[in-house]
């Protein structure tokens, strides 16, 4: 059996405010804490702007950490980052 594992494209966000990523069905692989940054939070929604469907929260204060979600989204992607600037990658792939 053969298993085909997606093309994943990497986003950087280093600032606070909201990034429409994706419009359309996909597949959120994993988040990057690269720097942290005291009270930062991102916030990424299944949705096309930064309010609806919570995907997830995740405290960027906390430290450096790699997190694997593999969640599928069907609206869209959207990030956003409130607080402070941390330095975060994310890692998706259309479907």
């Amino acid at each position: 059996m053969s298993v085909t594992q997606p093309a994943y494209t990497p986003l950087n966000i280093t600032a606070t405010g909201t990034n429409a990523i994706r419009t359309g069905g996909g597949l959120l692989h994993g988040v990057t804490i690269n720097t942290t940054a005291a009270s930062a939070v991102l916030t990424l929604y299944n949705n096309t702007a930064g309010s609806g469907s919570k995907i997830a929260t995740i405290n960027c204060a906390a430290g450096q950490n790699s997190l694997v979600y593999d969640a599928t989204f069907d609206v869209g992607l959207t990030a956003v980052m409130s607080g402070g600037n941390a330095d975060v990658t994310l890692c998706w792939a259309p479907l």
